[in-house]
């Protein structure tokens, strides 16, 4: 199962409309689960729900997670080491989601864009790459400061 979040402050409707569109043409090859927040799109070849607390248990089953640029999805996707592509939602304030994204991919690599339009080819090479750790014991200033804002 493909696990997509577009998190809980702001509308991510391009993403959605992408991963349904895939979806509905088979081009995913597994079930979709959405969490669809505040967009006003509802998916219609996904599973979907608007909010619920806690999402650790649809990232832990799902194979791959696809999911939007903020903060907290993106370090528990790096920490649970599972493929996943990151997209910047461009409704984020002042672009600090592709601005977040760049700086973070600098310092562990993982894929992410700012245009949707990649997400296929995105998704496809995520399966094909083994999911780089982050190294807890090597880890860099910004990942460390991150991670104690969350915690």
């Amino acid at each position: 199962m493909i696990f997509v979040t577009v998190g809980s402050t702001m509308p991510f409707d391009e993403l959605l409309q992408e991963i349904d569109r895939l979806a509905g043409e088979d081009a995913l090859g597994e079930e979709v689960l959405c969490q669809t927040g505040h967009s006003g799109y509802e998916p219609r070849h996904c599973r979907f729900f608007r909010f619920e607390k806690g999402l650790d248990r649809h990232f832990e089953a799902a194979s791959l997670l696809v999911v939007h640029g903020g903060t907290g999805s993106v370090l528990q996707a790096l920490l649970l080491g599972k493929p996943f592509v990151a997209l910047a939602n461009p409704r984020s304030d002042g672009d600090h989601q592709a601005e977040f994204l760049e700086r973070l991919s600098e310092q562990t690599p993982f894929l992410w864009s700012r245009d949707v339009g990649e997400l296929l080819a995105l998704i496809e090479r995520a399966r094909a790459a083994r999911p780089a750790p982050l190294a807890l014991s090597t880890r860099s200033e910004l990942v460390d400061d991150m991670l104690s804002l969350l915690r």
